[in-house]
């Protein structure tokens, strides 16, 4: 029996050692048909097992390689401990997590030390096991027949108020049902009436065109549109980032934003802050971490055209890895990144992540949890405004293909509260929008956050207000008083309703006058607070360009205690103003001052918000010195 069992040992190791050598030939179907004959002969010879198991997955035969992988791993597990790690890949793709972490376990204790992929395998096989036991809640709503259809949609993009979305729709069908040679990627828009989305149609030329569009966002105010062009004569690499500007309802020839922006490399996916400052992309251009990183631009100014210029691009070091990050989508309140990746640990396939980006240095990168992300690929996803409800695309459900689905997002991967503030600026005298300069600021800081320059704007603007910051807007055009609004959300702790501003601009004409909302005095003070600053620059500026002006700044107090009190309190206030005017270079001879103490309010005092009305510094336009109107014609 010795004498047969060697004769057989034999007989099988020199099957196995041929079926080595065709392998390595590449003759694959020859060298598994051999190692099939020495199982045959000898069902434990657990090398010919890992041999099958390594050219079935060559193949692609990832089904025929688990089973081998199991067999040879049943009588020799403990001569090739690859085996339970390769095991444990296939478990891990097919979502089999505890049985993938039984085996990478299983691996660990074999070998005395894991190379930074194994550990990174055994560390997301851990993740996904606890993400499965501890689900976060969710619950995908489909966006329904409006703007899903049999085609494929996918890339979801939104304006801040959400009722603009712009997608994109891969059609594969002509309008007669009959299958395209090539499919074609446009652009669809659905705009919301009420709480329901309108039937979404194609955004049309000069934005759509015969060659393929895709991976878009729009900014905050509906008014820029990003997206990725491919293949194009004007085109830097293999695919570059476009852009286009609506202006009077018309979407712009788009223009290609250059360089460094765009490289020879394959840039896409952007996605551009809501105070346009930051525009975010994915690149697999040189100088990154991985295969596909994220980047980031910074907004340096802006064309006669209404075209932001974007440079100064830096890598997000603290986000990438060696793998593929990438679908970049940074929230209105300008500190949470939503992005994917397939490197960091997680479900499989690339997977949601969140981080704030001003906890870099302190804090990886978190996975958004399951069921939200799967073995399968997720990504593209945007976040409204709110904060509360997210957007992106599944795969097989629904109207067919890929469809765009929304979801309340779990409380731990919320932003901060954000609000928006909208407007119109008009004349007073003919109810005309105007173009103008608008300005918007933080008060602490005296940064400034947003400009919009006359030829950016018809009239029209949107800030978003992110919580914990004391705003302050100025809107002026020549020839016109200036206006000003004070958005104070230092201690909102949640979104603040939006607001609707109409802001009517009177002409330079005596008379005429404008409360100065960003003027703050200390309580029962005439001391300046330094949230003041931006507010008298703007008046300084104002002052010395229409030097034909003579001004009032009056002061103007509730209710709360006497008459006299009042009286003199209002005129230290009013004189302070004056004094900051002077100092900065205003003649003392175009400058009065008045304290009218209690004896002009606004409102009733008889609430905490009438008496807070009261309590005001006016600015008001006693003498003209000069013409003015002419400019205003002009």
């Amino acid at each position: 029996m010795a004498q047969n069992s060697d004769v057989l040992n034999k007989k099988s190791e020199l099957l196995y050692n041929e079926a080595k050598i065709n392998a390595q030939a590449g003759d694959r179907v020859k060298a598994i048909a051999l190692l099939q004959r020495v199982l045959k002969n000898d069902p434990d010879y657990y090398m010919a097992w890992f041999g099958l198991a390594d050219l079935y997955h060559e193949a692609g035969e990832r089904k025929s390689e688990q089973e081998a992988l199991m067999q040879g791993l049943k009588t020799g597990s403990d001569h090739y401990p690859n085996g339970f790690k390769f095991l444990a890949t296939l478990l891990y793709e097919q979502a089999l997590y505890n049985d993938a972490l039984k085996n990478m376990e299983q691996f660990n204790r074999l070998k005395n030390r894991l190379s930074f992929e194994e550990a990174r395998l055994l560390e997301s096989c851990r993740f996904a096991v606890k993400a499965v036991d501890s689900p976060v809640a969710f619950k995908p709503e489909n966006a329904g027949a409006m703007i899903n259809s049999a085609e494929d949609e996918y890339w979801p993009s939104l304006n801040a108020e959400a009722n603009i979305m712009v997608f994109t729709r891969l059609i594969k069908m002509d309008q007669n049902g009959r299958k395209l040679t090539y499919p074609q990627e446009d652009f669809f828009v659905s705009h919301k009436d009420s709480d329901k989305w309108q039937k979404a149609v194609p955004l049309g030329p000069p934005i759509n065109t015969p060659e393929n569009e895709g991976a878009q966002c729009i900014s905050a105010d509906g008014r820029l549109l990003f997206f990725t062009g491919c293949g194009r004569a004007d085109g830097l690499g293999s695919c570059d980032i476009y852009m286009s500007v609506k202006q009077k309802g018309v979407w712009s020839e788009p223009v290609n934003l250059g360089a460094p922006v765009n490289t020879s490399a394959w840039e896409s996916q952007p996605s551009v802050s809501a105070d346009g400052h930051w525009l975010y992309f994915t690149s697999n251009r040189s100088g990154g971490k991985g295969k596909m990183d994220i980047w980031r631009a910074e907004k340096l100014g802006v064309t006669p055209e209404g075209f932001p210029v974007y440079g100064k691009v830096e890598n997000l070091e603290r986000v990438n890895t060696p793998g593929n990050d990438l679908s970049p989508f940074i929230h209105a309140d300008g500190k949470t990144l939503y992005f994917a990746s397939d490197f960091w640990p997680g479900m499989g396939g690339k997977d949601l992540f969140y981080i704030r980006l001003d906890s870099l240095n302190n804090k990886p990168p978190q996975n958004m949890g399951y069921p939200l992300n799967t073995s399968a690929d997720e990504e593209g996803m945007v976040v409204e405004v709110s904060g509360e409800r997210a957007w992106y695309t599944v795969n097989n459900k629904g109207f067919g293909g890929r469809d765009i689905y929304s979801f309340t997002i779990p409380q731990p991967f919320r932003p901060d509260p954000v609000s928006w503030v909208k407007g119109r600026v008009v004349s007073r005298e003919t109810g005309m929008q105007i173009s103008s300069d608008i300005v918007l600021k933080d008060l602490v800081t005296n940064k400034l956050i947003e400009h919009q320059y006359p030829f950016e704007n018809e009239g029209e603007f949107l800030f978003c207000l992110p919580a914990g910051h004391n705003y302050g807007l100025n809107i002026s055009k020549a020839g016109y008083l200036f206006h000003s609004e004070n958005f104070n959300l230092i201690n909102a702790f949640s979104r603040q309703k939006p607001l609707n501003l109409e802001i009517a601009m009177d002409p330079l004409e005596t008379g005429k006058s404008v409360i100065l909302k960003n003027i703050f005095f200390d309580t029962d003070s005439f001391n300046l607070k330094p949230e003041s600053k931006g507010q008298l620059t703007e008046i300084v500026d104002f002052m010395k360009g229409n030097p034909g002006l003579v001004i009032e700044i009056g002061g103007h107090t509730d209710d709360q205690g006497s008459e006299s009190h009042n009286l003199i309190l209002s005129e230290k206030r009013a004189d302070a103003v004056v004094q900051y005017l002077i100092i900065h270079g205003i003649s003392t001879g175009r400058l009065k001052s008045h304290g009218y103490g209690f004896s002009v309010p606004l409102t009733d005092n008889s609430t905490e918000e009438g008496r807070a009305m009261n309590r005001r510094t006016e600015f008001r336009i006693l003498e003209e010195r000069q013409r003015v109107k002419e400019i205003i014609r002009n």
